[in-house]
């Protein structure tokens, strides 16, 4: 995962924030004339060369951002029908922000959960073992099934809003479900971090294949219905619905103030991740493999 996230974003993200170190060249405004004590490693030897005296950089330390990422383990996100199931793609997702917040030095603590509650929770790091460990646990979390209600994404994320007090950025990893209270949950996240929704879908939640009469069940509630799947009426119906719930998510998220990023399982994603992380933060129209 390391290696991929690093190639396919390798020169996406260069240039939005300035280094932890100072690079090869030499800005004016970073260097002075070295004085004794100053070590040597750090003296600009072209510049000196330009100058006649001997010049040194002058490192310019950039504060370390913190992140927060919130995993839903919720039993939807077990659903797949290409390579991978939800959850397998969130953690997927998970390991690229990490990855990449890795790489620019910044920390990021993870939050799992599978019933409401904050399931796990992992205190902010940049080291490369805290991620793999931090993975790991949350591939452990399993959703509760049977409960006979759906998970509540709203709790979980004003538990994540009073955990994470200091000023960074979230990221929101779920198959964001329309419930009542999550566009205040998030808008009130939204007024201290920069918010990043990854919506994780698989294709046949918006996409059946036409098979006739089959039994549907709700992973969340258990529920089952049975629908012709060959039926015209029904799948119009159906269409309808999803591209109902895809404009109001959108929209939703939108007025919340967080940018919108969507993963669908056995489709890229690092690069529709990359072009938001790399957008302002005004652009907040949704991007994803294939919208």
């Amino acid at each position: 995962m390391e290696l991929r996230v690093a190639r396919r974003l390798d020169g996406l993200l260069q240039g939005e924030r300035q280094g932890r170190r100072p690079g090869p060249g030499g800005e004016p405004a970073l260097t002075r004339a070295y004085e004794d004590g100053d070590d040597v490693r750090w003296v600009d030897w072209p510049l000196s060369a330009r100058t006649g005296m001997p010049m040194v950089r002058v490192p310019e330390i950039e504060p370390v951002l913190t992140a927060w990422a919130l995993v839903d383990c919720s039993p939807s996100m077990e659903y797949g029908t290409t390579v991978q199931t939800k959850a397998e793609l969130a953690r997927e997702v998970l390991a690229g922000v990490g990855v990449v917040l890795r790489r620019r030095g910044d920390r990021l603590g993870v939050m799992a959960t599978a019933t409401g509650d904050i399931d796990l929770m992992r205190p902010p790091r940049a080291d490369r073992r805290g991620l793999v460990a931090a993975i790991a646990a949350v591939d452990r979390i399993r959703p509760v099934e049977g409960r006979g209600g759906r998970t509540d994404l709203v709790r979980a994320i004003s538990s994540l809003g009073r955990i994470a007090r200091h000023r960074g950025a979230v990221v929101l990893i779920s198959d964001f479900p329309l419930l009542p209270g999550l566009e205040q949950a998030i808008g009130a996240l939204g007024r201290r971090h920069e918010v990043i929704a990854v919506e994780v879908r698989d294709r046949r939640e918006r996409d059946l294949p036409d098979v006739g009469p089959v039994h549907l069940r709700d992973l969340e509630t258990g529920r089952r219905r049975l629908v012709d799947t060959a039926d015209p009426r029904f799948r119009t119906r159906f269409a309808a619905a999803v591209e109902a719930t895809d404009r109001a998510r959108d929209a939703m998220l939108a007025r919340a103030g967080a940018r919108h990023v969507i993963a669908e399982t056995g489709l890229d994603w690092v690069l529709p991740l990359a072009r938001t992380l790399g957008r302002p933060a005004h652009r907040r129209r949704a991007t994803g493999a294939f919208a």
